[in-house]
């Protein structure tokens, strides 16, 4: 052996069977299994099959269309190829122990023993008497009618199907449905990023924890269980007794990949006559993610098999081919129709941009179903295997009576997908192809942890086999929330290389360039700044001295550049570079501008002692600004810089509004126009006298301005209340 090479361990546990050369080929076994799936129903589907296997990474994407499709033309045809698939699985998945290699199926029947201790941690919390179902979102905690009127808004915008939509208002209206004391969840994958484990025992649920035996793991989950009113059952490897904490999270935990059958023994012990909930929410890349699918798949197959009224649940991925709704295939035409030419031009330059039209497949009964294809084909064939054979159990399940939950959940955040660029990046720029939305973990955990909810305590549910659908796959259709993916005018699989250029030319160079803008604009008002500072440092800071001298000759160059500068503002906001509104922008440079141009036309204003003021309540609060602006482009903050920017404004918007309107003052009783033939023959000067007329407009200047300085002090007080009273920060872009 090479000097450093690790010599490979031998096989153990679930794996894909070896061929005659020893090699055990994923792909190979993935094709099988899809052709072996269609093989009683469409024999020609299966020889093409058959012919395609050798390009099978480049084909497979298209034969999950056409098993969708198959498998739409009637019931029979969706439970027999899930049948044929999850058999040609089982029967050839194998297990292996001590070198001993069988099929996965002989092995959860030969092995019975149990090696496992129980453990249980019930919470220290007081289950509520009330529930409130509460939606993490944009930094903010939504609940009651915030919540029902976030649900409204992404029904409205296509991110989610009507029925999701009515299914989250129903969960969010029904605070009994959220008292889980008497239900047992088994969470195969407790810790999982996407998992409900949280959400389970906060609301009282008795959850069964099985995940790998990582001491870190166990300290987590057992902390969240002690400070929740719920329970956690879990396997160790020797007798609670009087373990300490710390000693459970070593001795907890087991292996579901070689420890498949010892799991499924175990769990048929816990908690004997309850209804068990199986989630199975674990997840690994690759090709081991269909080995543990395939280990969670035997344990819940046996589970329900012995145990009465045993539910099953899971999460399935947008990324995949579904029987779609109608509407949703309308929406997607009429989006790809009014796309922004920008799309179009992206499409031209050769970014793959496709439209996203719907597979219309004709039933056995007539009934027309649409198959929205969101399959992204660089996930590969093993990732959609994996999920395959949880929608051809979650179907088989309830055709024998079983409750089953299965809801598309949409695209997210999780630490697996933005630890990789190109997925991060392509997340990052999906907003920009509408109606697609990305979602942070915590959201879309807790919106799924509803719709589980609604699944198992709705008895209308598609979740409920006493629900009547057309088709088994329609079990997926109904409460889908995929994220915009069935709307989008574009193909789903499409959309990531422009999604990554939209990503690089607004998080990247926009990100660049407004820092750029800031860092100018903080120089630049600093500059200003040193130039007043320097003018009273001059004059010993003596109050007389300053008024008898102006300082506009020295700053008239830089505060005038700077501050017209300031109109970039306002095309960032129209260009969606930043979060604020154009017009709100365009008052508050607006009303600065003027007054700027304002001096400068008028000679007599420029030796207004009021300008001091101005120098230094626009310079202090500017240099604060775009410095907090900067650093926070760049995911930085200073605890002191971010008091100041909520806090110099107490002192500094008085002076500067006060030095404004002194300044006003100045400029209109100055003002050229005074001396215009034209404006001294108005109606209006010579109604009220010159001395009047100015004393007026000056009137009408400060009645529109003043009014707005309460109304404005009132914002900032209460945007100084959340920043600095513990609320949390946006995450907008601001110049």
């Amino acid at each position: 052996m090479a000097k450093g090479k690790r010599e490979a361990r031998p096989p153990e546990g679930v794996e894909f069977p070896a061929d005659d050369t020893g090699r055990r080929s994923t792909l190979s076994l993935n094709s099988a299994a899809f052709q072996a799936s269609v093989a009683k129903v469409d024999s020609g589907m299966a020889y093409q099959i058959g012919q395609d296997a050798p390009k099978w990474r480049k084909k497979y994407s298209k034969y999950v269309v056409e098993n969708v499709k198959l498998s739409s033309r009637s019931p029979d045809n969706a439970l027999a190829i899930a049948n044929a698939g999850l058999d040609y699985l089982h029967d050839n998945m194998v297990f292996i122990r001590n070198e001993r290699s069988m099929p996965l199926r002989m092995a959860m029947h030969e092995f019975k023993s149990d090696s496992f201790a129980t453990g249980t941690i019930k919470g220290g919390a007081r289950l509520p008497k009330t529930h409130n179902y509460e939606v993490p979102y944009k930094n903010k905690m939504l609940s009651g009618d915030d919540l029902l009127v976030q649900i409204d808004r992404w029904v409205h915008q296509g991110v989610i199907e009507v029925s999701c939509g009515h299914a989250l208002n129903e969960v969010a209206r029904s605070s009994e449905w959220l008292d889980l004391s008497g239900l047992h969840f088994v969470m195969l994958g407790a810790s999982s990023a996407m998992g409900p484990f949280e959400f389970l025992v906060s609301h009282g649920a008795n959850v069964i924890a099985v995940d790998i035996d990582r001491p870190h793991i166990w300290k987590k989950l057992i902390s969240i269980t002690k400070s929740s009113p719920g329970s956690i059952t879990f396997p160790l490897k020797k007798p609670q007794g009087s373990q300490t904490e710390a000693e459970l999270a070593e001795n907890a935990g087991c292996n579901l990949l070689t420890q498949t059958p010892e799991i499924r023994n175990w769990l048929m012990t816990v908690h004997k006559g309850k209804q068990l909930v199986i989630g199975s929410y674990a997840y690994l890349d690759g090709a081991l993610f269909v080995k543990l699918s395939m280990a969670m798949d035997a344990i819940a197959k046996d589970l329900v098999e012995s145990r009465k009224n045993t539910a099953l649940a899971y999460l399935c991925t947008p990324t995949d081919c579904h029987i779609g709704t109608p509407a949703a295939s309308a929406v997607a035409s009429r989006n790809n129709r009014s796309a922004p030419a920008w799309q179009s031009v992206l499409a031209l330059l050769g970014t793959g941009l496709r439209r996203n039209g719907f597979r219309k497949a004709q039933s056995d009964d007539g009934s027309v179903y649409h198959c929205v294809d969101a399959i992204v084909p660089e996930q590969g064939p093993n990732y959609i295997l994996a999920k395959r054979l949880q929608h051809w159990r979650a179907i088989v399940t309830r055709d024998r009576g079983n409750v089953v939950s299965s809801n598309i959940a949409p695209a997210t955040r999780t630490l697996s997908v933005v630890h990789n660029l190109s997925f991060k990046m392509a997340y990052g720029g999906m907003k920009h192809f509408r109606p697609l939305e990305v979602f942070d973990q915590e959201t879309s955990s807790a919106v799924m942890a509803g719709l589980l909810v609604w699944d198992l305590k709705c008895t209308n549910s598609a979740a409920n086999p006493n629900t009547e659908l057309g088709n088994p796959l329609c079990l997926f259709t109904e409460t889908s929330f995929h994220g915009g993916a069935w709307r989008c005018g574009h193909k789903y699989s499409t959309v990531g290389t422009s999604a990554v250029l939209m990503y690089i030319l607004t998080e990247v160079l926009v990100t660049a360039y407004l820092f750029l803008y800031n860092m100018l604009q903080f120089f630049g008002w600093g500059y200003v700044a040193y130039i007043a500072l320097s003018l009273c440092k001059a004059a010993n800071f003596d109050l007389g001295a300053l008024a008898s001298q102006s300082p506009w000759g020295a700053v008239a160059l830089p505060l005038r550049f700077f501050q017209d500068l300031a109109f970039m503002e306002v095309v960032h906001s129209l260009l969606r570079m930043t979060s604020s509104h154009w017009m709100t922008v365009l008052i508050q440079v607006l009303s600065r501008v003027l007054l700027v141009e304002g001096i400068v036309m008028t000679p007599e204003a420029q030796a207004n002692p009021f300008i001091y003021g101005l120098l230094f309540a626009w310079g202090i609060t500017e240099i604060v600004r775009y410095s907090f602006y900067g650093l926070k482009l760049l995911g930085r903050e200073i605890p002191l810089l971010t008091w100041l920017r909520y806090s110099l404004f107490l002192v500094l918007y008085p002076l500067g509004v006060a030095s404004e309107l002194g300044c006003v003052r100045s400029v209109v009783y100055n003002l050229p126009y005074w001396s215009n033939d034209q404006v001294a023959s108005s109606a209006f000067v010579k109604t009220l006298g010159v001395a009047n007329a100015k004393l007026a407009v000056t009137v009408l200047y400060y009645f529109v301005y003043v009014p707005f300085f309460p109304m404005l002090f009132g914002h900032m007080l209460a945007q100084r209340k959340k920043i600095l009273g513990g609320g949390r920060k946006g995450k907008n872009k601001s110049v």
